[in-house]
């Protein structure tokens, strides 16, 4: 069944966002590799990658339903922060971002009685619900070491982000 015109659109928007947020994340990570806290670097780029695997589902699903992709030019993403904490805020900002396409989208397919774009966007309304909460419990703990002795704090932190699989 071939995508109507409006959601072969926005899915190809969502391609690109989720490349954007690779972009954005990878500029993070950089900012923290240059800091030496490893530990965030390695959280980052796992973000990277998932935002990538994300792209490429859609990508995949606009090929399945015979659209066509489309590639959009990059923003320069932010890379200076005054904290930790406000990369993780960048990120959350940007991660209600994507959750708004999504349910835009969602909202799209369900308007033009497309239950087969409904069922793909499950896992990505999922998906989103799972990277806000993540990103707010990183932003709270952040905050509530921050409060404390910091350095050995942020260090303790970053081990335990360098941990993710």
């Amino acid at each position: 069944m071939k995508l109507n015109n409006e959601l072969e659109a926005l899915l190809n928007a969502q391609v690109n966002m989720e490349i954007e947020a690779a972009h954005q994340y990878k500029a993070m990570a950089a900012y923290f590799e240059g800091r030496e806290l490893e530990g965030f670097a390695k959280w980052m780029d796992a973000q990277v990658q998932e935002e990538l695997e994300h792209s490429r589902k859609i990508y995949d699903y606009i090929f399945k339903r015979d659209g066509k992709v489309e590639y959009f030019a990059l923003e320069k993403p932010k890379a200076d922060f005054s904290s930790v904490k406000e990369v993780f805020e960048v990120a959350l900002a940007h991660e209600q971002k994507v959750t708004a396409a999504i349910r835009a989208l969602y909202k799209a397919a369900r308007d033009a009685e497309d239950y087969g774009v409904e069922t793909f966007l499950k896992f990505f309304i999922e998906e989103q619900e799972e990277e806000e909460e993540t990103v707010k419990k990183i932003i709270d703990k952040v905050t509530f070491l921050d409060a404390d002795n910091k350095n050995v704090n942020l260090y303790l932190l970053d081990k335990e982000m360098g941990e993710r699989k």
